[in-house]
This record gives C-alpha cells, sequence and structure tokens, in this order.
C-alpha cells in the first residue's frame, strides 16, 4: 500500500542529520511503488542541491566576515567624542589624540591624585594607576603607595584646584593651589602650596597612557614658558 509505505519512509527519517538520510534507491527493505520511489528520489536530489547551497553560502558568508573583521583591525580609523559638558570635540585615533583630548586626561588624573582622602585614596589611586605605561609603573605606583599610606596613617586629606594648564613640547602642566587638612573630620587647613603636576601621554592601539608623571613645587609652567622663549630668541 503506497500510502503506508510512505509513511514508513517518514518515520524512518525522524531524529536523522542530513547525512544519515536513506536513499530511495537504497532502501529496498521498504515497498513503495515506482512513482513514488521517483517522487521521493526528486525530493531526495532537491534536499542534496539545498543542503549544498547552504553550505556554500555559508562559507561565503563566513568569509566576508573575516575580511570585515580585518579592514577593522588594520583600518586607523578615528573616534570622536563630544561629551554633553564640553564645547570641543574629543577625538582618539590608533595613536594620536587631539589636544582637547590630552588637555581634559590631564586635568582628569590630577584631580585623582590631588584630591585625596582616608576613604578615596585606594579608589583615586588605582584608577590612575590605570592609565600609567608599564615603563613607569613601578616607580609611579611605589611613589603613589606611600603617599596612601601616609593620609591613612595621620588621617588627613587633600585637595586641589587647578588654576591653569599648558603644553611645552609634548609635555602638559597642570598647575594650582593644594591645601592640606590635619584632619578629615573638622578640615583644618594646616597648609597650602602651589604645585604643578608634569605629564607626559602616549596613545597606543586607541588607548592612553601616562608615560612620564613627575609633581613639582612652584609653578613650573611659567617657568617652563620662559625657557621655551629664550630657545626660540637664540
Amino acid at each position: 500500500m503506497p500510502k503506508k509505505s510512505i509513511l514508513k519512509f517518514i518515520k524512518k527519517l525522524k531524529n536523522q542529520k542530513i547525512s544519515e538520510l536513506p536513499h530511495p534507491d537504497n532502501d529496498k527493505d521498504i515497498n513503495i511503488s515506482p512513482e513514488i520511489r521517483i517522487l521521493l528520489k526528486k525530493t531526495w536530489k532537491k534536499m542534496e542541491f539545498e543542503r549544498k547551497v547552504y553550505i556554500l553560502s555559508s562559507l561565503v558568508y563566513a568569509l566576508i566576515l573575516l575580511g570585515l573583521i580585518g579592514m577593522l583591525l588594520t583600518k586607523k580609523e578615528v573616534i570622536v567624542l563630544t561629551p554633553p559638558k564640553l564645547k570641543e570635540k574629543l577625538a582618539i585615533s590608533y595613536s594620536t589624540a587631539s589636544e582637547p583630548y590630552y588637555k581634559e586626561m590631564a586635568l582628569f588624573l590630577t584631580q585623582l591624585v590631588g584630591n585625596l582622602s582616608p576613604n578615596t585614596v585606594d579608589y583615586s589611586i588605582q584608577i590612575f594607576s590605570s592609565y600609567l605605561d608599564p615603563s613607569i609603573y613601578e616607580r609611579v605606583q611605589d611613589a603613589l603607595s606611600e603617599v596612601a599610606d601616609t593620609i591613612k596613617r595621620n588621617q588627613t586629606a587633600t585637595t586641589f584646584f587647578p588654576s591653569k594648564v599648558g603644553k611645552i613640547g609634548n609635555k602638559w602642566y597642570v598647575v594650582g593651589k593644594r591645601y592640606n587638612f590635619s584632619s578629615k573630620q573638622d578640615l583644618t587647613v594646616n597648609s597650602k602650596e602651589v604645585i604643578t603636576y608634569e605629564i607626559k601621554f602616549k596613545v597606543r592601539n586607541f588607548r592612553l597612557f601616562v608615560v612620564g608623571f613627575k609633581q613639582s613645587n612652584g609653578d613650573t609652567l611659567r617657568k617652563a614658558e620662559l625657557e621655551a622663549r629664550k630657545n626660540k630668541t637664540r
């Protein structure tokens, strides 16, 4: 009976992968009419053709995807950031950044190390250290750890108010007043001083690194500007 034979053949196909499906010509144990066998053979050929097309299409899509990934990895894109509170665009590329970007990062990083208290010093130094280049990481980290230990041991605090930012050569200068509090509870100002943070940056693979960092007493930006003028007139 053709109908029962077809149902038997369909039942045999259940839960089998395409590669494991029986071919109509090989299923001699199934008693079906020649007409049905021809129909099943045509259906089989159609399934085989569709499977090959699907495999070929998947390979093509995979090659296209690999090509796009390769283009993204090798093409030196420029990422432009415009935060809502800033008037200038901040741009960073594979190996460099815009002047506004460097300036804002110099202010951000000096605020981290200039505003410290027993409760915030560890976190602030941790964030700052994540920007340090491996070439200076150990040296700067050791110095910052000493600052952190002193602040926590003496229960003191510092606040930094930047007054000007400038760049001479490849170095950024952030000048301001730092207030040292003798106690975080009563906020008594123990001393205040003018200091300058000097920072050098480098961008690698779209990431900013601090490759030079120094804290100096006084306004070293003014001294650097005077020195630069003297060199121009020579």
